[in-house]
């Protein structure tokens, strides 16, 4: 699974960047890699970043190959607490896990202007009427509307929602496309195919409508035996 999103990454960056979107947002489905039965990443997001920097380098190493976007790399730590990592050069760059304390270097790489620019699996959160890891007032907007100038070329991520495996997928310039993974080992299954990325809410709507045998339309006692035996399943599998 993970070479082959990578490789549905490359193609989508590179669509993009064809289509003239420099600055773009990539989001990977990391492989799990020393999960417990309790914690699926107990060394936290250090852990993670070994995970990520595989795939990200391996992407890096395809659009090396892209005719426009060649040229050396050099990598560095940005964060090592919060494992943030950049690898940077005249055409190509890619930051990964980039925070919010980090924006000010990804501001001043941007200003370098590469050919593209890549932000993996960002780490800030932004909540409208909530905290925001970008502060207030016009900090706030200059930070967001530098943030919003990233546009999505790649995702593939998975959430759990009322009890349901979901993966949400997107390609440049493809639509979204939500997916449910039964129990068991079945092939995911096509929910929806949507223009915009959905939220939450979104996706919790489209298990109800399109998916009826689901956790979504079932009530709270169900749920909880539902998830009890979810719950048993995993703790029988072997650690990764």
């Amino acid at each position: 699974m993970s070479t082959y999103s990578v490789t549905q990454a490359v193609a989508a960056v590179q669509s993009a960047w064809e289509a003239g979107i420099t600055r773009q947002r990539v989001e990977l489905l990391l492989p799990l890699i020393g999960a417990t039965d309790l914690d699926d990443w107990p060394g936290g997001i250090r852990q993670q970043f070994k995970a990520a920097a595989p795939l990200v380098e391996q992407m890096l190493r395809a659009l090396k190959q892209v005719e426009g976007l060649k040229g050396p790399l050099s990598a560095e730590i940005w964060d090592d607490g919060d494992a943030v990592g950049a690898w940077t050069g005249e055409n190509l760059a890619a930051v990964l896990f980039p925070t919010a304390p980090t924006l000010e270097k990804l501001q001043q790489l941007a200003g370098r202007s590469p050919k593209v620019l890549l932000i993996v699996n960002p780490q800030w959160e932004v909540q409208a009427g909530l905290t925001s890891d970008f502060g207030f007032g016009d900090r706030k907007r200059q930070r967001l509307e530098f943030v919003d100038s990233f546009v999505d070329s790649y995702c593939l991520k998975q959430q759990r929602i009322t009890g349901d495996e979901v993966r949400i997928l997107y390609a440049h310039p493809g639509e979204w496309r939500v997916y449910v993974a039964p129990r068991g080992g079945a092939a995911p299954k096509l929910l929806a195919s949507l223009a915009a990325r959905p939220s939450y809410k979104e996706v919790e709507q489209v298990l109800k409508t399109a998916y009826p045998e689901g956790n979504a339309n079932k009530g709270w006692l169900e749920r909880m035996k539902d998830e009890a035996a979810w719950v048993q399943d995993s703790l029988k599998q072997p650690p990764q």
